[in-house]
């Protein structure tokens, strides 16, 4: 197979090498997983990723897991990828196990399997080929769904997730590339790329707003897609404001200890609720250490509670609770 450089290739390449030095203090020169299905929009990133120079293509190990729920398929895809990646020169691996069919296990099996990838092979990231197509049906699932400014941030271009106990970057370097580019990567090449039939599937959510919302969409605006990913980016970044501000309020009067945090109850009264609302979620992810969160109900029950006097259970052993000695104390059983 040969190396054709073509517009779109180029353009995918730049982008994803633009990404991963943008972050090089957080991924310390290490390997780096190509997390690759077979798919479109993998399969570019992988036929993008031997353009990004020499010295970062030098990191990739290519990385494909197989579900277990389509075998035939599963192995023609493994095959397709071992192929190109062992064609460009790049370290391959594989792996599969049996899941429930739904997408939640799907992916934590597809993360678990990842995660010791990368630690067997002292990887700081995990590369996915999230779109901004992606991103558009994100923002559009969390906003029916009822989330707030912090989860319409959507799918963000760096986070960690804990596997095996150990921190790994996931790294999604191609949030600006629309799925019509990745298509077109596949075709500079002449690849043909696999299909999921589930994806056609209005059984999810997610396919229901791909096939039948977004078209919908872009007669309205033929750049509704674009929109919405430049919606969540602007949610983003006005949410971290608000994260950096609740921080602050309440920095003269918060005792935080492991299993409990404490604050003055009549300066915390003055905190206004949307900054009150981010420091009893942040809090609580703080004790329970698990990326646990609070429904709104439970929110205005606390602030409720915050604002005259009592107590409020929060699941997992927890406690918010008002003391006569003007505290406000949130806490969590001991395990």
């Amino acid at each position: 197979m040969g190396k054709p450089l073509g517009p779109v290739n180029k353009l995918v390449a730049m982008k994803i090498r633009a990404s991963i030095l943008k972050y090089r203090e957080k991924l310390e020169d290490k390997k780096m997983i190509l997390a690759v299905s077979g798919g479109p929009d993998s399969l570019a990133m992988l036929l993008a990723a031997q353009n990004v120079g020499l010295n970062i293509k030098n990191k990739f190990i290519v990385a494909n897991f197989s579900h277990g729920l389509r075998p035939k398929e599963d192995e023609s895809e493994r095959i397709l990828v071992k192929n190109i990646a062992e064609n460009f020169g790049f370290s391959f691996t594989s792996g599969s196990g049996e899941v429930l069919a739904n997408e939640a296990s799907a992916r934590e099996a597809r993360y678990n399997f990842l995660g010791k990838v990368a630690l067997e092979n002292d990887a700081s990231a995990i590369l996915t080929a999230h779109t901004r197509n992606d991103q558009a049906e994100t923002v559009l699932l969390r906003l029916i769904r009822g989330t707030g400014l912090k989860g319409i941030r959507s799918i963000r271009e760096i986070s960690s997730r804990k596997i095996y106990g150990n921190e790994i970057y996931l790294l999604r370097p191609m949030l600006e590339v629309t799925r019509d580019q990745t298509e077109a990567i596949c075709n500079e090449f002449n690849i043909q790329p696999a299909r999921d039939k589930s994806n056609e599937s209005l059984r999810y959510s997610r396919n229901r707003v791909r096939l039948k919302v977004i078209p919908e969409l872009i007669k309205v605006n033929s750049q509704a897609q674009s929109a919405l990913a430049s919606f969540a980016e602007r949610a983003a970044s006005d949410n971290q404001l608000l994260e950096d501000l609740a921080l602050e309020a309440v920095a003269g009067f918060e005792s935080r200890h492991k299993f409990s945090i404490e604050w003055d109850k009549k300066r915390l009264r003055q905190i206004p609720e949307p900054l009150l609302v981010r420091i009893l979620e942040n809090s609580w992810r703080q004790l329970t250490e698990d990326g646990s969160t609070l429904g709104s109900k439970k929110l205005q029950q606390m602030t409720r509670v915050i604002h005259s006097s009592g107590e409020v259970y929060l699941g997992k052993a927890g406690k918010l609770q008002t003391t006569e000695t003007n505290k406000v104390i949130m806490k969590i059983t001991k395990p």
